[in-house]
């Protein structure tokens, strides 16, 4: 699915992981390692391209946001490691720029992530070349690999969706103005959340707390056809793609006023908060998922 880690990166960022980072089940969040996912490529830009670069762009009124971004999750990380995101660049091209960063512990790799951005005229929130000049610097770095698939137009039988409404706040927005992309991955999962108490009857406390498993994420895209902004309400509604024997494949499609302004990919595992392993879906908890299926189920 993704190209194997470059064996000698350009480029390390170094994150410890924190208490703040972690949720209810003692591992990361995974919204979390987007934001250490965006403060890498950061950072990379600062140390190989230019320092302050996207300060510098801002104020000619352009930017390079997120318009594609994918992560296989292999392994959780835990309270104290230390997290190395190794990061290369694979292909670059008129507006763009797309990025294979291996999140490391000790040498051994707990996630890769596939993230593309371009360059966008900041008041228009339209793709505009890359200068020449900031083009030879980042040409310099390209190591090549297959470009990151788009996400395809949902498919199989009508399906009953799952719909909740998330009102787009001042924290959720980026000096641009617009939502910083990490932002949506949370409000994904408060979708996710939301699905389970209100239509599975299956709150994330009584399953945390006293069933003692979750629904981590292993693999998870989102693809951004156009940014929401303050005052916004995204409907994100939410189909079941498949149901395996222990994983969950769900679709996510976000509108505002009928417009589709992302579209995402959410799969998870359902795993003991105690021994950390897999376990089958419950046959009751499989039965309040069905009526959500786009397709037969696994």
């Amino acid at each position: 699915m993704s190209a194997p880690a470059p064996t000698a990166p350009s480029f390390v960022h170094r994150q410890a992981i924190r208490f703040s980072h972690c949720d209810p089940g003692g591992i990361v969040y995974f919204p979390n390692y987007f934001e250490m996912l965006y403060e890498a490529v950061e950072d990379w830009f600062d140390a190989r391209i230019e320092p302050n670069l996207e300060t510098r762009l801002r104020q000619e009124g352009i930017g390079f946001p997120t318009v594609n971004t994918q992560c296989d999750f292999f392994r959780p990380s835990r309270v104290g490691d230390a997290l190395d995101l190794e990061i290369a660049v694979t292909r670059l091209g008129r507006s763009a720029v797309e990025f294979l960063v291996a999140g490391k512990v000790g040498g051994e790799e707990r996630m890769r992530f596939r993230h593309l951005i371009a360059l966008v005229a900041l008041e228009r929130l339209r793709a505009v070349p890359i200068p020449p000049g900031l083009r030879e610097k980042i040409a310099r770095h390209v190591a090549g690999g297959s470009g990151l698939a788009r996400l395809p137009q949902p498919a199989g039988r009508s399906a009953r969706s799952f719909a909740s409404e998330h009102l787009i706040r001042f924290s959720h927005c980026d000096p641009g103005g617009i939502v910083h992309f990490p932002r949506y991955f949370d409000m994904i999962n408060a979708a996710m959340e939301d699905w389970f108490a209100q239509a599975l009857g299956l709150p994330f406390d009584a399953m945390h707390m006293h069933r003692r498993f979750g629904f981590p994420v292993v693999h998870t895209q989102c693809e951004y056809h156009k940014p929401c902004r303050i005052g916004e309400r995204l409907v994100l509604e939410l189909t079941v793609a498949r149901i395996g024997r222990a994983s969950l494949d769900l679709t996510l499609r976000g509108r505002i006023g009928g417009e589709e302004r992302l579209r995402a990919r959410n799969v998870r595992s359902m795993m003991s908060l105690d021994t950390y392993r897999a376990l089958p879906i419950p046959d009751d908890l499989r039965a309040a998922m069905a009526p959500f299926v786009a397709g037969p189920s696994a």
